[in-house]
């Protein structure tokens, strides 16, 4: 019998070989489970969109980004759930209420895109500024790497930004971009060049996040960038 880290009652699973010699056994019950939707949109960054005769296509989202801004610094975002009601509270109880253990809910399917999708690819975690680091306590897109080998080379150094992307007027947006948060750690470059670098992080909305500190790893060498996050809204 296992116990649900989301609803935390217990549960019974099909025993097997492949349970008892693998320790990446079911996290969750079936009921959980059938609340979290797996994306199946745009070829590019899994944006919720209309399949013609069942073929994925790009978003007017993506060509939006290589048209408006001369060319995306991202090569692929993959997102594994739609950010529906469900998901958002789950990841709210995770990000500010501390719940550290329901990264365990996603860990599994993190290592097996990586597998699949990103194999040659160096794994980084999109960091916090510091003081949203001491006021949570801990970096929700490190915690998703479980025991995961990453590099550890951006920073993101501007205190100020620290309002929620949500809440952010247009002018806000655009003053961002113009100052871009995040920054390579310098004694990091030369681990860089060269390299494919795929970027965790937890929700992509517009992508401009993961763009910015895309910008930042390509500037510093990366041959390319992607990114890989849990919830697509």
């Amino acid at each position: 019998m296992s116990r649900c880290l989301i609803c935390k009652e217990h549960f019974w699973q099909e025993v097997s070989l492949n349970i008892i010699f693998k320790p990446n056994k079911t996290q969750i019950c079936s009921e959980c489970s059938a609340n979290l939707e797996r994306t199946s949109g745009c070829i590019r960054c899994d944006k919720p969109t209309n399949k013609i005769r069942d073929r994925r296509y790009e978003c007017s989202d993506c060509k939006k980004w290589r048209r408006v801004k001369g060319g995306d610094p991202l090569c692929k975002n993959r997102s594994i759930f739609l950010y529906n009601g469900f998901l958002k509270q789950l990841l709210a109880d995770y990000k500010y209420r501390g719940d550290v253990a329901l990264a365990n809910v996603f860990t599994n399917d993190i290592r097996r895109i990586i597998r699949s999708e990103f194999p040659d690819f160096v794994v980084t975690a999109l960091p916090l500024s510091p003081s949203r680091m001491q006021e949570r306590g801990f970096n929700q897109a490190e915690q998703l790497l479980g025991m995961l080998s990453w590099h550890n080379c951006l920073t993101r150094s501007l205190s100020n930004d620290d309002k929620k992307q949500s809440k952010k007027t247009r002018a806000e947006r655009i003053k961002r971009e113009q100052n871009n948060p995040f920054s390579v750690m310098e004694h990091e470059f030369k681990q860089i060049k060269g390299k494919r670098y795929l970027i965790i992080d937890d929700i992509y909305t517009t992508g401009a996040t993961v763009r910015l500190a895309a910008v930042q790893l390509i500037d510093a060498g990366a041959k390319n960038v992607s990114s890989l996050t849990i919830a697509r809204s």
